[in-house]
């Protein structure tokens, strides 16, 4: 199985393509071209990332033959640099993050006990958690990340009653905050390590990518008494009070069983 790599226009084009039919057989780029009312060699430059900034028209062709969701078309713009309102910037990093954290954003996790609320940079490192979350996500704090965590700890496929799901989900986000920035050196150190667990590549080779959560619903399993509860998840994005884009995450408890 190949190795990760960061996203790229090309990357995403060629795995659209091969990927597109029922039976899994892929299409040629003949087959791409034609669909796209283009040429044989203008797809082979895509796919080689030597087609500088194609057009939107460009674009609306390739998404309207793939039938892409709103996640996947905002991932093609975002790619092919059709998206002035992503970012240019590298993201704020944890320990940045860390020292800038105000103390009010603080004592607001705190007063949202006994729910499980955190704050995360866009690398899905844990900048600061209340109690609930702590307790609910045992390792998790002390491992710092939460994609290491995912493929690194035993720990969470106890917790996560739907292990796999999550783990694909929280894949396919990363990758798409990934392909909103310009450069993607400030997760290059996390892909190489994730690189080495077979099942995050098989994961990535997937290329899914999401933008948050279709399905508000998580199920988690205490780690000392085994109770499942259902959480009502929300992750908000462009955090204000730590100094940069980030991610809010917020689990309402709804039951348990």
């Amino acid at each position: 199985m190949s190795r990760a790599r960061p996203p790229s226009l090309g990357d995403y084009i060629r795995g659209l393509r091969e990927r597109s039919t029922e039976d899994g057989g892929g299409m040629t780029r003949q087959m791409l071209a034609t669909a796209m009312h283009t040429s044989v060699a203008y797809v082979a430059k895509l796919e080689a990332g030597r087609a500088k900034s194609p057009s939107v028209s460009v674009l609306q062709a390739i998404s309207e033959t793939f039938e892409l969701t709103p996640h996947e078309v905002r991932h093609l713009y975002n790619l092919a640099r059709q998206t002035p309102t992503e970012r240019e910037s590298e993201p704020v990093t944890d320990g940045v993050g860390n020292q800038i954290f105000e103390l009010r954003e603080r004592r607001a996790l705190d007063a949202l006990n006994p729910h499980p609320a955190s704050y995360l940079d866009e690398r899905w490192n844990v900048i600061a958690c209340n109690s609930a979350y702590d307790e609910l996500f045992p390792g998790l704090v002390e491992n710092g990340n939460v994609l290491r965590w995912f493929f690194f700890s035993d720990q969470s496929r106890s917790i996560m009653v739907d292990w796999t799901d999550e783990a694909k989900l929280t894949v396919a986000w990363f990758r798409a905050l990934m392909g909103r920035y310009y450069y993607a050196d400030w997760a290059q150190s996390l892909l190489s390590e994730l690189n080495e667990v077979p099942i995050f590549r098989e994961f990535w080779s997937l290329g899914e990518v999401s933008f948050g959560r279709d399905d508000p619903l998580m199920k988690v399993r205490h780690p000392e008494t085994r109770e499942v509860t259902t959480l009502h998840v929300r992750v908000y994005t462009h955090i204000d009070g730590y100094g940069g884009a980030g991610q809010f995450y917020l689990g309402v408890k709804l039951s348990s069983r």
